[in-house]
């Protein structure tokens, strides 16, 4: 059976990377669609069989559990860039030599990772204001999550190597059936009455599935490699120094963005936690949808700036850049519109916030989003150092104005600061890829694109104050067909020229 299997892999030959493109875009929203059920469903059975209180606690403890993923250093990214390069190069024993190395610095991190989990874990109680048996009960949890993030960490290791030699549908099955799993396990535990402890227990389960899956497929590829498998201290080194350039980047995202329940739960209470990350669920999700532009272009675009072929880099660069601008701008306008219904039908009118909350939570994403995918355009071009920088400077400067927002404006500090940061970055990136790959842009044409991303936003907001009553998920449903239709006409007809660029170049082709 095996040899079967190695049979199959041919590692020589030069696979197309608008197929691996696709099919990692397609696994990307196929578990995009598993996260908004797994939302839909699990957000009002922890609400119900955990409270809205201790759910506030454990979404303070995600928040420090996922600034502890700053061990990981972001060499994620690296290790893409580097096996791509050689890849692309047909250099399988460089494939092999990032990999095998990088594996190495992995094992080291998630030691770094458990380690530091365990001793915060001791502390939590004590920084969350929690006490008697929900304190022993956060704990034992948080340990738990600590140990199932350490298995997620071998496994983006392994899926960064899949998607770097162009081969993700096996990891991303693997991915697929462990997050399904995992949520099974989840009710089935809520259900039975065991609390908080189904949150990190089905999380575990469910990442050593995918861990097991990853491992089998990865030691297939490794073997049909070939190659020598050695250590060199020069790859390590080589990793080694590029870490901090890459930790700052990863603590910039980590901290701005963990930062946020930590803070609201700190200055104000834990259920405006629960209130604030309730409403922003579903633009998390429109944010998710639009990170698989980046996140499944990322060994691709790699692979083609290692070709050496500027010209179609700087092409594709430019498409993904249309592709995310409008698609975003239609998806978080949409959900200005029609989150307050959405909410009010999901977990009840107690938990929805103020229109302008939701309006800056869109802002402060869709800008993110561009910000992301301008640091990826980097990343694959080889530019490691600058777009790190500004990554960690914006996110200082998020969680600063957080801090500062909060005393003086309440929870619309944290949508705000979000998106005065985020803005600022996803500029100054812009015109970094500008001077990288030498593109020409036409500011006229980007000021009026800009404009009408504005007027999308507001007329999103004024249907809000229609006062159509929702009070079905049918009539969700058309309401939400209704926004969605007038925000596409309208984006369709102030950017007429675009649409069709859009169609012949990008929609007709794939």
């Amino acid at each position: 059976m095996i040899k079967s299997l190695l049979k199959r892999i041919d590692l020589d030959s030069h696979p197309s990377r608008k197929r691996a493109t696709i099919l990692q875009a397609i696994g990307g929203y196929i578990d995009t669609s598993i996260v908004i059920i797994q939302g839909l469903v699990l957000v009002p059975l922890f609400l119900y069989y955990i409270g809205a209180h201790t759910y506030g606690i454990w979404l303070a403890s995600g928040g420090i559990l996922g600034m502890l993923g700053l061990m990981n250093f972001g060499i994620s990214n690296l290790l893409v860039q580097r096996i791509a390069r050689e890849y692309s190069q047909q250099n399988l024993s460089g494939v092999s030599a990032y990999f095998i190395n990088g594996l190495i610095i992995y094992i080291g991190i998630s030691f770094l990772y458990a380690l530091l989990g365990w001793v915060i874990s001791i502390w939590l109680p004590g920084i969350l204001n929690v006490t008697g048996a929900d304190a022993k009960l956060l704990v034992n949890c948080f340990q738990i999550a600590i140990l199932a993030m350490v298995i997620n960490i071998f496994n983006e290791c392994l899926r960064s190597f899949c998607q770097a030699i162009l081969r993700p549908v096996l990891s991303m099955v693997s991915m697929l059936a462990g997050r399904v799993l995992g949520i099974v396990i989840t009710i089935w535990m809520l259900i039975a009455g065991f609390g908080l402890w189904s949150i990190p227990i089905g999380m575990l389960v469910g990442e050593g599935m995918i861990f097991v899956f990853h491992v089998l497929y990865v030691l297939l590829l490794i073997i049909k490699l070939e190659t020598k498998i050695s250590l060199s201290l020069n790859i390590i080194k080589e990793y080694w120094k590029s870490s901090p350039i890459l930790l700052m980047a990863r603590l910039g995202d980590t901290v701005s963005q963990e930062a946020e329940p930590f803070l609201i739960t700190v200055f104000l209470s834990p259920e405006l936690t629960t209130a604030y990350m309730v409403t922003r669920r579903a633009a998390d999700i429109v944010f998710r949808l639009l990170n698989i532009v980046a996140g499944s272009t990322m060994g691709s675009f790699a692979h083609l700036a290692g070709s050496g072929n500027n010209i179609k880099t700087t092409r594709v660069a430019k498409k993904l850049l249309i592709i995310s601008f409008s698609i975003g701008v239609i998806g978080f306008a949409t959900y200005v519109g029609v989150n307050h219904a959405f909410v009010s039908l999901w977990v009840g009118e107690p938990f929805v916030l103020e229109q302008n909350i939701i309006l800056f939570i869109a802002l402060g994403l869709f800008s993110r989003n561009l910000r992301g995918l301008l640091g990826h355009l980097l990343y694959g071009v080889g530019d490691f150092v600058y777009p790190s920088i500004i990554t960690l400077i914006e996110g200082f400067v998020r969680v600063f104005l957080t801090v500062l927002l909060l005393s003086v404006t309440g929870l619309m500090g944290v949508p705000l600061s979000l998106m005065l940061s985020s803005t600022i970055a996803m500029i100054i990136l812009g015109l970094r890829l500008k001077r990288e790959l030498a593109m020409h842009i036409n500011y006229f044409n980007v000021v009026r694109v800009v404009f009408s991303g504005l007027v999308l936003f507001g007329v999103s907001t004024s249907m809000m104050f229609v006062g159509v009553n929702i009070n079905s998920w049918f009539d969700f449903v058309l309401y939400s067909i209704v926004i969605l239709a007038v925000v596409l006409v309208v984006f369709v007809l102030m950017n007429l020229k675009w649409c069709q660029y859009i169609y012949k170049n990008i929609v007709s082709r794939i």
